[in-house]
């Protein structure tokens, strides 16, 4: 067969204008992007959640927790946190691995939070507000909880797991994965998180006095704190707005589980040491 060279049409270029073809390229790519976002942040908590705990206690161990603590100016309070947190952690039945440290902070912020490596901090300010000992261990409970199904390496999300997993593997662990800022913040755990940590809590209770007497009182401080002591007040944030169930509902939860558990309402509270008189 003879070869021959046809000839080439005239205005061989596409009919699209460059800058429609680009346009289109970059939104498809755009659209893509946010759909593997969307994705990875579904599976986000799922993901983090299958890291062990040991790395996750590796990777919390690149950080100094002690320096952002008061525990050496106020080593009773230290003390006597650590001994209550040793108590629930068995309440719980938390496994060796899983060993509770609580920080103490002396700042008058209203807080208390679970973070990476079971590392639980406790404010003054909230803690100068607690009435008995039954109000601490709830609050403390509730935190500890947080770290027994993993809450707080499941709000750090998919990207985070990536990241501990390529630290726990690597020849060399990356100091800034998280940052203190990241790592020593509130994480926002969801309404069910939050949820599952109250009952575990309000177990601790029962199984350490045998009643919940004390224990409601928590959720009623954060209510009169946010002003909304007058139930139905319009100034009661809405749950759909918040990753917290609202505060009257935790209270009316104690009475709900008390009735479906058996579980005594009434008993003796046990008073806070002297020296936590702030």
């Amino acid at each position: 067969m003879e070869y021959q060279n046809p000839k080439l049409p005239e205005n061989n270029v596409s009919k699209e204008h460059p800058i429609k073809e680009f346009s289109t390229l970059l939104i498809g790519t755009l659209v893509l992007v946010v759909v593997i976002s969307i994705a990875l942040s579904v599976a986000g908590s799922s993901l983090a959640g299958l890291i062990p705990y040991s790395a996750e206690k590796k990777v919390a161990g690149l950080y100094d927790m002690s320096s952002h603590s008061d525990n050496d100016r106020f080593p009773k309070i230290a003390s006597y946190l650590q001994q209550l947190a040793d108590k629930i952690s068995i309440a719980q039945s938390l496994p060796p691995e899983m060993k509770i440290t609580v920080h103490y902070m002396d700042s008058p912020t209203m807080n208390a939070f679970a973070t990476l490596g079971g590392n639980v901090f406790m404010f003054r300010g909230l803690l100068e507000k607690l009435p008995n000992e039954n109000s601490l261990v709830t609050l403390l409970g509730h935190e500890i909880a947080h770290v027994k199904y993993r809450h707080p390496i499941k709000s750090f999300g998919g990207g985070i797991a990536v990241a501990i997993a390529m630290t726990t593997i690597g020849s060399s662990a990356d100091t800034n994965i998280l940052g203190d800022a990241g790592l020593l913040s509130t994480l926002q755990f969801s309404r069910k998180m939050e949820s599952q940590s109250d009952l575990e809590a309000m177990h601790n209770l029962n199984t350490i006095y045998g009643h919940l007497n004390g224990g409601a009182e928590l959720f009623r401080i954060f209510k009169k704190a946010r002003g909304t002591e007058d139930v139905g007040s319009t100034k009661s944030p809405s749950e759909f707005f918040s990753t917290h169930p609202q505060d009257e509902k935790r209270i009316n939860s104690f009475k709900e589980t008390a009735k479906e558990k058996g579980w005594s309402e009434s008993g003796q509270l046990t008073p806070l040491p002297d020296y936590f008189n702030f």
